[in-house]
């Protein structure tokens, strides 16, 4: 826990470094522009409710973003992530910016809604792909009305798409404690059915697209690593209580060499915008695979 005098120190440091609500992060960066014409978001006029917001910030960017369990660029990818599947659009506007000026790039922003876009819905994706270009503009980025000029990737094929699935599902030793072909497989919560395959043709089909689409289209691109698209991954399941599919997940980060404490890190990031509850479900949601496969974190 930190003290109040470390707690300060870290806010000034993050805020600087991440130019909060600023295009850069130099002393002359300018600020950035609100949406739409919309005043940004500078608390309540009254003191008792001004107090509590500078405290929030105090503990959100001190206490929080501050801790020296993750980088400032996986604190920022779990941070777009949650935000934009929950569809908060005025904190995804701010956070991709303090993305874009830690170095983050417009493609890999992209990247980055495009693993929302498999667990959150292609709804998700499109909004988010709107304020992002709304920021890009804001930035220079973008003339304004020309869209997204990212590099396109050529799409793949059937094979390609299916060959890129079955690699990155080994990598990652979906559904088992390890990477080897005999390592024991991954057991279901207490209570829950687990993932089971549906019984139905129509769910076999729909699994099927979901399956290469997912873990071929979208985990098999070369923008983002397998590490930062894990971290994605388990914010998005976090904030949407889908616990089957985030202990699947949970699993298949430590089968990548993802430590125990990087995902309780990155469940306490995503909690910061997601709430404590959701945080507090996900940390047992991964007590359950710590447990099972005897490492550090099950207390």
């Amino acid at each position: 826990m930190m003290t109040q005098a470390e707690r300060e120190a870290a806010y000034e440091r993050v805020r600087r470094a991440l130019g909060v609500d600023q295009i850069g992060t130099g002393p002359d960066a300018r600020p950035l522009p609100s949406r739409r014409g919309r005043e940004p978001q500078q608390g309540s006029a009254l003191a008792i409710e001004s107090e509590v917001y500078a405290a929030v910030k105090l503990y959100e960017y001190g206490e929080i973003w501050g801790r020296p369990g993750l980088d400032l660029p996986t604190r920022c990818f779990i941070s777009v992530a949650v935000v934009a599947a929950m569809g908060h659009e005025d904190q995804l506007y701010r956070q991709i910016n303090s993305a874009l000026n830690i170095g983050i790039t417009p493609e890999e922003i992209h990247e980055a809604l495009l693993q929302v876009s498999v667990y959150g819905g292609i709804s998700a994706w499109e909004q988010g792909v709107g304020v992002a270009d709304e920021v890009f503009v804001s930035r220079g980025v973008l003339p304004p009305g020309d869209g997204v000029t990212v590099e396109l990737k050529a799409p793949m094929s059937h094979d390609d798409r299916k060959s890129a699935a079955e690699r990155v599902m080994a990598a990652l030793g979906a559904g088992r404690l390890g990477l080897t072909d005999d390592a024991p497989m991954l057991q279901p919560l207490p209570g829950s059915g687990g993932m089971a395959p549906d019984p139905f043709p129509v769910g076999q089909e729909l699994a099927w697209i979901g399956g290469h689409y997912g873990y071929g289209e979208v985990w098999g691109r070369p923008g983002l690593e397998l590490r930062t698209r894990c971290f994605l991954t388990m914010a998005i399941l976090q904030v949407m209580h889908e616990n089957d599919q985030l202990q699947f997940h949970v699993n298949n980060a430590l089968n990548l060499g993802i430590t125990p404490e990087e995902i309780h890190e990155g469940l306490v990031q995503a909690g910061l915008y997601g709430g404590t509850s959701g945080w507090s479900n996900a940390a047992n949601v991964a007590r359950h695979v710590f447990t099972q496969r005897g490492v550090a974190g099950t207390s």
